[in-house]
């Protein structure tokens, strides 16, 4: 037993390779990348992009409420409340995610690179495991070796590195080839659990990519089925297409649990979004095909993520030369390679295959299923070849994409580096070359000499499996120079926001002591409030998911979108999808609409962390400055506005009116004043602009717009223009002042600065940002308000400038852009509609209950998102609400004291478990049936087997 057992693990160590091979590559890239811990003296995490803002918070509360101090249904941290569920769904159902829990909050860029590691090698594994079915007789050793390089290749493709920051996606990697293997299960015996349970599996972990799975597994199914089968035969067909369904509703009805609420709590809000795409097909063809080299990246993400292995395009077209390949089979895989590459060039197959919508970011995200078909393809050709005249087809291969390699160097250097286009360049010469001589060695006669073009070859190294060595050899030598080449360019230290997070930013950013602060304003049971931090001072716009201070700024595909528009109408900054909204943006007014009751400050805003804010009294500083030679002051400090809502209040009358009546759109200014019924609350301060700038034209418009026209000509020395717009102001008494001036100037390159009334002069900086007087303006990915701080009666100046106008372009000023608050009026609202406040607030984790009382019947309104999911009583009994503002919720209420009560479930939670269950049940009896089925048949096998041998021959006659 135990020597057969080490026989088997011998004979399939190959397969062990092929998991640990990838990830520990990638392992070694990581470190080379400095990235903590796989380099111990590395400073960087994996975290960037979408890991670094949404994944890493998404965990850290997974977390949280697995270890119950949360929920995963509902979360008040996020939204002002949403639906965690199709969260879960989404992006935190991988089981290596699970891995996450054993590490504290602290730790988790290290479980989230180990998870990461692991994936790859799944994916390398999974791989094996399909091309093993095509395994040749010929020369298992080289055969295993070339599958341990070629899965290594696919899960250090360019998709794999590139999109690692979407960790979600890199389970579709491993998940392909076990729904591919279920295929040929059911073509091989009929069976379909395996299928139907591959299927369940791809929607529950990722159904985004499942989804694209889906698609490429059908036309799998159907090329393999015509490789399969000897003849057509319909009523076979029809029968291997009805498991196949079969197999399809039982994985359906396994992620129900997942798949539907996600649908009725999640997209359906999601398509209410809007957004311009990154990428509009048709793109170039040239673009396309220069991505297929190995090592190349894009860092426009204007073209696909597809090279893996270059050698794997030189193999590729033997595929279809092979004879022991069915015609039939090889024309429809050459359909399935055209339909992939078509969907990066026809729109509507484009939108087919990213599920119906355009992404406004990340594109060409099904690329990775050209990646596989490509990896399935070249090695079904190494295994396949027959012929020394097919091997002609490398070196036309190999010219074609020389040629593409040149060309595309001349048109796209961004894409085609210098480093790149060496490498690739020696692979398909001297790698085709390797190639060549491998696959001639392996399909001639044996007993023919060598021709005389070879006879300079030693005996020894001319031989098959000499040979062989060399190929994978050359081919590993592929895979891991294109996947170092790519690796170093987009991980560790790079320049911009597209850059891996440093490891001490994780907990310590913006200050050592922001993230304990948060977590001590978190309401306690009884009580309800929201905290924030000010403006933009935050490391991710999910911060309100670790630290639970109940926020409204949050950021992930899946947010409410007319929660979104309705907070992009009142002024906050937003996204033009309105995937992501933020707390900058917030006035005096709507800080006391959404219950906001603390404001937390950092020396990010200003130098000794202090908030520049009316109607708020200074609670606690927090001072963590080590006074080195080398460290910055750190301190962080909170503070109680004075005068905000509780999360439910009153309305009647006119004020009622008020809430109900729809939000003007792009005019936060006015929208606020008709929510509070205070016409002219945002009081203009300043008169014209002065215009400063060489060459700068200015022209007022009759609108009281104002017109800035850079010079036609750019400047002799290459640089940009400046420009300043300087508005002198006056205020009658105290005021907060605020600006909203959308798309004046470049995001990221504009500030505003305020002057006078006792403020220090501007520094004389190398840069605006070392400078913190100046003001980050637009905040955010687009235009909200500007909080630019309070005033006294008196004069003062407000200044925008920018160091980045392009030549001859026109930049428009909206009417009165800087505006004054009166605290004093704000309070005396706010009292007001304080008069009519709930009281005897108590939450949980998926709902809420507050008490009203009221001499007459009121409406109620709730700072609670009108999110599908809530079930509302009043005094124990169902009430219908209303929607206010467009998003939140009025629950109308009769004279007298009441209780009313707040209960959330996602929508099509149970109906899904019950799916579910039934799937489960399905998948037991088709699993049950199909084992008895082929027992029976082998006991009948093994019957017929000893009858024969145990009668004598003629007994019967």
């Amino acid at each position: 037993m135990t020597r057969s057992l080490l026989a088997g693990a011998r004979r399939n160590f190959y397969l062990v390779l092929a998991f640990a091979v990838p990830a520990v590559i990638f392992s070694a890239i990581l470190a080379g990348t400095g990235v903590y811990p796989f380099d111990p003296h590395g400073v960087y995490t994996t975290f960037m992009i979408d890991m670094n803002n949404q994944y890493a918070q998404f965990y850290s509360y997974f977390d949280q409420a697995a270890s119950g101090h949360g929920s995963l249904l509902f979360t008040w941290r996020a939204d002002g409340g949403m639906n965690f569920w199709p969260i879960v769904a989404y992006y935190l159902t991988s089981p290596f995610g699970l891995l996450t829990l054993f590490a504290s909050d602290h730790r988790l860029p290290i479980m989230i690179a180990f998870v990461t590691v692991l994936k790859l090698g799944a994916a390398g594994l999974g791989m094996a495991l399909l091309l093993r079915k095509f395994r040749g007789e010929r020369d298992g050793a080289a055969d295993k070796a070339m599958i341990v390089v070629l899965s290594t290749a696919y899960a250090l493709s360019a998709w794999s590195l590139i999109y690692a920051f979407n960790i979600m996606w890199l389970d579709a990697l491993y998940l392909l080839p076990w729904v591919l293997l279920g295929i040929e299960r059911l073509l091989s015996s009929g069976r379909i659990a395996s299928l139907g349970l591959a299927i369940g599996l791809n929607l529950i972990i990722d159904f985004y990519t499942g989804a694209m799975i889906l698609v490429f597994a059908c036309l799998y199914g159907l090329a393999r089925y015509f490789g399969v089968r000897e003849l057509f035969e319909r009523k076979d067909f029809l029968r291997t297409v009805g498991r196949f369904a079969l197999a399809g509703v039982i994985g359906g009805l396994l992620s129900a649990a997942f798949i539907l609420p996600t649908y009725l709590g999640g997209l359906t809000q999601k398509t209410k979004l809007h957004a311009d795409a990154s990428i509009n097909p048709p793109i170039p063809v040239l673009s396309m095909l220069v991505r297929f080299f190995g090592g190349t990246i894009d860092y426009a993400s204007r073209t696909p993520n597809v090279g893996a292995a270059t050698l794997l395009l030189v193999l590729v077209p033997l595929f279809f030369t092979v004879k022991s390949i069915r015609r039939a089979e090889r024309i429809a895989f050459g359909a399935i390679l055209a339909f992939l590459v078509l969907a990066m060039e026809v729109k509507p197959l484009y939108v087919l295959m990213h599920g119906g919508q355009m992404p406004n970011a990340f594109p060409f995200r099904f690329a990775f299923l050209i990646t596989a078909l490509l990896t399935f393809l070249a090695f079904r050709a190494w295994v396949g070849i027959d012929s020394v005249k097919q091997i002609k087809w490398l070196g036309v291969s190999a010219a074609f994409w020389f040629v593409v390699l040149y060309w595309g160097r001349q048109s796209y250097p961004r894409i085609l580096r210098p480093e790149v286009v060496w490498f690739d360049a020696a692979i398909l010469v001297f790698g085709t070359a390797i190639l060549a001589l491998a696959l001639y060695l392996r399909v001639r006669p044996a007993d023919d000499p060598l021709p005389k073009r070879l006879a300079w070859m030693p005996r020894r190294l001319a031989t098959p499996k000499a040979a062989a060595v060399a190929a994978v050899a050359v081919l590993a030598l592929d895979g891991a120079g294109s996947a170092q080449l790519i690796a170093q360019k987009d991980l560790g230290n790079q320049a911009g926001s597209y850059g891996s997070l440093k490891w001490s930013k994780w907990y310590i950013d913006p200050s050592t002591s922001y993230g304990p602060v948060l977590q001590t304003l978190e309401p306690g049971h009884n009580e309800f409030f929201r905290a924030e931090g000010y403006d933009q001072n935050l490391r991710s716009t999910n911060d309100g998911l670790r630290y639970g201070n109940f926020a409204f700024t949050h950021f992930s595909s899946l947010s409410s979108g007319k929660l979104h528009q309705t907070m992009e109408n009142l002024g906050f900054a937003h996204h033009e999808a309105n995937v992501w909204s933020a707390h900058a943006g917030a006035t005096l007014l709507t800080d006391a609409l959404l219950g906001y009751q603390y404001l937390v400050g950092t020396t990010r805003e200003s130098a000794d962390g202090t908030i520049d804010r009316l109607g708020t009294t200074l609670q606690k500083t927090y001072d963590d400055t080590k006074h080195g030679p080398n460290d910055s002051a750190d301190v962080t400090t909170v503070y109680k506005i004075d005068s905000t809502l509780p999360v439910g209040f009153r309305l009647t009358g006119d004020d009622l009116a008020d809430f109900t009546k729809p939000l003007p759109e792009n005019s936060p200014f006015a929208a606020q004043e008709q929510l509070f019924g205070m016409p002219g609350a945002f009081q203009p301060l300043c008169g014209s602009p002065t215009v400063l700038g060489d060459g700068l034209a200015g022209v007022p418009g009759g609108d009281g717009s104002f017109t800035i026209t850079a010079p036609s000509k750019a400047r002799a020395d290459g640089k940009a223009y400046t420009g300043k717009i300087v508005w002198n102001c006056q205020s009658p008494s105290a005021r907060q002042v605020y600006m909203y001036a959308p798309g004046v100037f470049t995001v990221g390159k504009t500030y505003v600065r305020v002057d006078g009334q006792d403020r220090p002069a501007p520094l004389n900086v190398s840069s605006p940002n070392l400078d913190k007087a100046n003001i980050p303006y637009p905040q955010g990915f687009a235009n909200g308000f500007q909080d630019l701080g309070s005033v006294k009666a008196g004069s003062f100046t407000v200044t925008m400038f920018t160091q980045d106008m392009t030549p001859g372009k026109t930049y428009r000023v909206a009417p009165n852009p800087v505006r004054g608050l009166d605290p004093a009026a704000v309070d005396t609202k706010v009292a007001q509609l304080r008069s009519g406040g709930v009281s005897a607030v108590h939450w949980n984790s998926t709902g809420l209950a507050a008490t009203t009382s009221g001499d007459s019947a009121a409406t109620v309104f709730f700072s609670v998102p009108s999110i599908p999911g809530w079930s509302v009583t009043v005094d124990g009994k169902t009430v219908k609400t209303t929607e206010m503002l467009g998003s939140f919720t009025g629950v109308p209420v009769p004279a007298g004291t009441h209780r009313i009560s707040f209960s959330f479930a996602p929508p099509g939670f149970y109906a899904g478990i019950g799916g579910s269950t039934v799937g489960l049940i399905a998948l037991g009896v088709v699993w049950w049936f199909e084992r008895r089925r082929a027992g029976a048949g082998k006991g009948k096998a093994a019957t017929a087997a000893s009858g024969s041998a145990s009668v004598p021959e003629g007994v019967m006659s």
